[in-house]
């Protein structure tokens, strides 16, 4: 296992090691394997697949609720959904990450690269935020203990909450847009698919933020802002969810394929 304090600090050695020597692939590696673990990927694109399927990746912010902090060691992305990975030979859905670095935590400047703009390895200014055209995503990997207890399951899961009765979610008002579904509760999580505006879906587990659903035979997560919440009748024990702001003539159509539905009054 390797260390993150050690591995968020090692990095310091390359200073000013020309990009042509290091890109950020091999700093990283060359990084890692110092600590002790030997790896030789095809890029940044490669080892964020890597370590979203050996660990988790999430926003700074979200890491920054759930751990307290960004630690040592963590690996830092600069992740988007322009299409650049399929150029790369990449076409599952999973988004762009072209640019690795790590986290250096209070240490210095915050994060350390191989930075093909700076021509060399460089820290920049990171201090657990999403930085427009920067950092936004975190990746923790499985084979690096973090400092905050170390280690890492691949698929941590929340404790399951009670779903409140009757709740109403945020809805933003007009929002006619289909919902994402993803495999986990995080928007840099992988798509399964799009809930049409006005579906019916089944609530799994709920929290302010996201929620579990299952839909059309498919499990996943639905952020809760965009779900209305209701009741089925007493003797049906399943929750249900609305997708509101649909017209009138989608409305009518809806309970004719769902007449068990209720349609509320100024929500069409």
């Amino acid at each position: 296992m390797v260390d993150g304090n050690k591995l968020g600090a090692v990095g310091f050695e390359k200073l000013g090691t020309p990009y042509s020597e290091m890109d950020c692939q091999k700093f990283v590696e060359w990084c890692l394997a110092q600590c002790g673990l030997k790896m030789d990927l095809a890029g940044s694109n490669a080892w964020y697949r890597e370590v979203l399927k050996n660990g988790v990746i999430m926003t700074p912010e979200e890491c920054v609720k759930q751990l307290g902090c960004v630690p040592d060691g963590a690996f830092l992305f600069i992740h988007a959904f322009d299409g650049g990975e399929e150029k790369r030979g990449y076409h599952d859905g999973l988004g762009n990450a072209s640019h690795i670095g790590l986290c250096t935590g209070k240490r210095g400047k915050g994060a350390i690269a191989s930075s093909a703009s700076r021509r060399c390895v460089a820290e920049s200014k990171f201090q657990g935020k999403s930085i427009s055209g920067g950092w936004n995503a975190v990746g923790l990997y499985n084979k690096v203990a973090y400092d905050y207890g170390g280690g890492l399951d691949p698929e941590p899961e929340p404790e399951p909450e009670e779903p409140a009765k009757a709740i109403i979610g945020n809805v933003p008002a007009g929002n006619r847009q289909d919902v994402n579904m993803r495999t986990r509760p995080s928007t840099l999580a992988k798509l399964i698919d799009r809930i049409p505006c006005g579906d019916t879906v089944e609530v799994l587990e709920y929290d302010d933020k996201w929620t579990k659903v299952k839909w059309d035979k498919q499990t996943g997560y639905v952020m809760s802002k965009f779900l209305l919440f209701d009741e089925e009748p007493e003797d049906d024990e399943r929750w249900t969810v609305i997708i509101p702001d649909v017209t009138t003539e989608e409305k009518d159509s809806l309970l004719s394929v769902y007449p068990q539905a209720a349609a509320e009054k100024g929500r069409g």
